[in-house]
């Protein structure tokens, strides 16, 4: 079964002002698309939330 994790909210920084660490929702979102692209394949996807993310070895390139 899949671990699908929805971009989050556009009121999650990336990064924690208080540390300069990646918050665990974009940490979540950014190791859930690695994960599904085959860990460095090319590729694209449907997010449930209707977004297509293209990867292109292992580097999202572009988020419709």
């Amino acid at each position: 079964m899949e671990n699908i994790t929805l971009i989050p909210s556009a009121k999650v920084p990336v990064l924690l002002p208080d540390t300069d660490l990646m918050s665990t929702q974009w940490y979540r979102f950014f190791f859930n698309i690695y994960t599904l692209t085959n860990n460095g394949v090319s590729g694209s996807f449907t997010t449930n939330d209707g977004k297509t993310v293209t990867v292109t070895n292992g580097i999202i390139t572009k988020i419709v």
